[in-house]
This record gives C-alpha cells, sequence and structure tokens, in this order.
C-alpha cells in the first residue's frame, strides 16, 4: 500500500512541476511551503492508516483531521503566493 501511495505521489508531483515551470516562475520559499503541506497530509494519511492498526479508530480520525488541516492551510497559502506571484508579473 506505501508502495502505490509513494508511486502515485511521485508521479503526480513530477507532472505537477513540470506542468508549473512551463506557466510561472515559483520561488524558493514557495516551493518549501507546497512541500510542507505535501509531506502533512502524506502524514495525515499515514496516521490514519497507521492509528487504525493500532486499533485506535479515534485517534486515527483525530490525527488525520489534525495533519489535513495543517496540509489544506500550508498548501491554500502557496497557491495564494503563487497566484499573487503570477498576476504581479
Amino acid at each position: 500500500m506505501l508502495f502505490w501511495i509513494g508511486a502515485l505521489f511521485g508521479t503526480f508531483l513530477t507532472f505537477f512541476i513540470i506542468w508549473l515551470n512551463k506557466k510561472v516562475a515559483v520561488k524558493w520559499y514557495e516551493w518549501l511551503i507546497g512541500t510542507l503541506g505535501m509531506l502533512s497530509g502524506i502524514g495525515a494519511i499515514q496516521h490514519y492508516f497507521g492509528s487504525l492498526k493500532e486499533n485506535e479508530p479515534a485517534s486515527a480520525w483525530m490525527g488525520f483531521l489534525v495533519f489535513l488541516f495543517i496540509a489544506l492551510a500550508l498548501l491554500a497559502f502557496t497557491w495564494a503566493l503563487v497566484r499573487r506571484h503570477k498576476r504581479t508579473a
């Protein structure tokens, strides 16, 4: 399961980087914040399945929601930065 998550994530990330580099120049800190958001999203998935394996469904959902909220906030912030950067350029 973890192999397929990594393979899908790597494929998506590769195509996303190629597409984004054709559209707009992205600053280094936007890459950093976006990467932290993606890692937090992967952490949310890992926490969910790990907690379910340990037979802790309440912890699974709580941790998933916390990490997912952090991931979505960071990714939304990155999207806003790139969008604003694209408008001013």
